[in-house]
């Protein structure tokens, strides 16, 4: 393995980097120009009964699972003080159901409900500041549970919870970015299938590249994203949208090396296999109306 990453490194350097490229951050190197070049001294055997792979110590390697996303809330400085009670501060992250148990409680603390129609809740002054505007604030004296409960998700800093198989969960704020489809016009009408925001999802957009070159038969190229230190997106030739919609939504990645069949003399190098599917589910990906209908190439 030294070996072959000794040569991925001097053919990338040789044959990758251009001169205007220079300097160049070494993660940089590494993600859009080496790794490339070692994907494709991978092969795939005739034959081989595609399975997860073994590594040295015997044990199989997981295959690429999506990350689980969950839609949390953020306590805001307008809504603190309905949290106060709940020893909830601003900063604090919250599920859904938990933002309606404690509004549900401070609500029943305060004795709020309407005696005469139980659907509404009466609106004190602390619900007044922190969920109406101020248009508002002479006209509404009530409201309905359901608008009790949307306004203070509305007013509260939306979040999204990350958490991949094997690892420790991860908080962001604001919406998670959807994986991004589209078609642009390269030169003399030739047209490309640009992919990004695959780094949200714990894809390797390389890896994701060469699957989609295997797939079509077509070049592919890796490109810094303007504003980004850590993203690319995958450029692939032609209306490739079908295609890589059928790559991304499915079943899992299956990754194979050499060891998994130390007793095959055909194999000299390590075994890849391409993705069938990743399983991303449907709503995080954006631009797949896009698809020439049949999947044909124009």
């Amino acid at each position: 393995m030294d070996v072959l990453l000794l040569q991925c490194f001097l053919h990338a350097l040789k044959s990758k980097v251009k001169k205007s490229e220079l300097p160049l951050l070494t993660s940089t190197f590494l993600r859009i120009h080496m790794f490339s070049c070692w994907l494709r001294s991978f092969r795939v055997p005739v034959g081989a009964d595609l399975e997860p792979s073994v590594t040295d110590g015997g044990e199989a390697e997981s295959p690429y699972c999506p990350p689980e996303i969950t839609t949390l809330y953020s306590v805001s400085a307008r809504t603190e003080p309905l949290f106060l009670d709940a020893n909830k501060r601003k900063g604090a992250v919250l599920q859904p159901s938990e933002v309606r148990n404690i509004i549900t409680e401070y609500v029943k603390k305060n004795e709020l409900v309407d005696v005469n129609n139980k659907n509404y809740v009466t609106i004190n002054p602390t619900l007044c500041d922190c969920l109406l505007e101020k248009s508002e604030f002479q006209e509404v004296d009530s409201l309905k549970w359901d608008d009790l409960f949307s306004r203070t998700l509305g007013r509260m800093q939306e979040c999204y919870q990350l958490v991949f198989p094997g690892h420790t969960p991860v908080v962001k704020k604001g919406h998670i970015e959807q994986i991004d489809i589209s078609v642009a016009s390269r030169g003399s009408n030739k047209k490309v299938t640009l992919i990004k925001n695959l780094e949200v999802y714990g894809l390797d957009p390389a890896v994701v590249a060469t699957a989609l070159q295997h797939r079509v038969q077509a070049s592919t190229l890796l490109q810094p994203l303007p504003g980004s230190k850590d993203k690319v997106s995958v450029q692939i030739q032609g209306n490739q949208i079908h295609q890589a919609g059928n790559l991304l939504l499915g079943s899992h990645l299956k990754i194979i090396t050499s060891t998994a069949y130390n007793n095959a003399s055909s194999l000299s190098k390590p075994v890849i296999s391409f993705p069938d599917h990743y399983k991303i589910p449907r709503k995080y990906i954006q631009g797949l109306e896009k698809a020439n209908k049949g999947g044909k190439k124009k």
